[in-house]
């Protein structure tokens, strides 16, 4: 799966019209409230707050837990746009477009940049961060500010996910990437290509796997799934499904089993 890929070819049916000038303003506002937000949480921890700091095996802990919950969150973010919406429904189109295309083209992630999805995920981490320094600003005290700094990891991490994500797709990255991922730090590549096999059901986390081997093993996505349909009576990965079809694939009792010929796709 290789970044070489420039551009979508005429007519190709993943091509979303540009950000009107109203999106472009969401987007923008929505990055700005949350840098304003992370950087006031930094600055709080380091002065304000710096009494109420717990001792360095609990800084260290915070600093596991941000980028385990920011993993958590990717991954619940991608198995919910994998699973259950389509895009009839305009204010998710271009997300369910992107994540559809990625399953049948995985090398086209090179052709999304950073800014497409960065502001849409800071309104995201926005709604996250924001509640714990509100606590962290009113009320103070150490499980505030262990919260918080949890929240100075998580946040960034969660915005930049697709370039973590990006990193899963290039095993002809940098040789720092390389020793990140080596680490479990970054995504690796073959835990990543997992997800790109079969039914497209697993190791959802796009950070680094953290909760994918933890959560995720222990059945998180599938009771949530089973959940779901139960209560609603919706089919997890139908529409996902039918893009997969119309791409030539074959889907049997619910399961993508394997490719039959049709318009094609990359393995």
């Amino acid at each position: 799966m290789s970044p070489r890929r420039r551009e979508r070819p005429p007519g190709d049916p993943f091509v979303v019209e540009p950000y009107s000038p109203r999106e472009v303003r969401f987007h923008l506002i929505g990055a700005s409230l949350n840098a304003l937000c992370w950087l006031t949480a930094i600055a709080w921890l380091a002065t304000a707050g710096r009494d109420a700091a717990p001792a360095w095996p609990w800084i260290v802990a915070a600093v596991v837990a941000g980028i385990y919950l920011a993993d958590l969150g990717s991954g619940l973010l991608h198995w919910g746009f994998d699973t259950w919406f389509d895009a009839d429904v305009t204010f998710v189109r271009r997300m369910v477009l992107q994540v559809r295309e990625h399953h049948i083209h995985p090398s086209r992630i090179f052709l999304i940049s950073f800014k497409q999805d960065a502001g849409t995920l800071s309104w995201i981490a926005l709604l996250v961060t924001a509640p714990v320094l509100a606590w962290a600003l009113v009320g103070g005290g150490t499980a505030s500010w262990w919260a918080l700094a949890t929240m100075v990891v998580f946040d960034p991490l969660l915005v930049f996910m697709l370039e973590f994500h990006k990193c899963g797709h290039r095993p002809a990255g940098p040789w720092w990437v390389k020793a990140l991922q080596k680490a479990r730090l970054v995504l690796p590549v073959r835990h990543h290509l997992t997800h790109h096999s079969g039914n497209h059901d697993v190791n959802y986390c796009i950070i680094n796997g953290w909760a994918d081997v933890t959560l995720g093993r222990l059945g998180l996505f599938r009771g949530l799934e089973w959940s779901i349909e139960r209560l609603t009576g919706e089919r997890p990965q139908r529409d996902d499904h039918e893009w997969f079809r119309r791409f030539g694939y074959r889907v049997e009792d619910g399961r993508v089993v394997g490719r039959g010929g049709g318009d094609g796709g990359e393995t």
